[in-house]
């Protein structure tokens, strides 16, 4: 019989899914970077008459 609680001990992440992981939250921070900076760079610049 399948004893759900030994194989929870056993279980051991794979490493290629922590690196995932990590690059996602680094590509959102780095978009969100991205973003600002350019919200930075707008406030920056003189309005333009139409």
């Amino acid at each position: 019989m399948f004893n759900f609680k030994e194989e929870l001990s056993r279980y051991q992440p794979i490493l290629e899914i922590d690196q995932i992981e990590a690059s996602l939250h680094t590509s959102e921070m780095q978009d969100l970077l991205d973003i600002l900076q350019h919200i930075a760079k707008e406030k920056k610049q003189p309005p333009t008459q139409k």
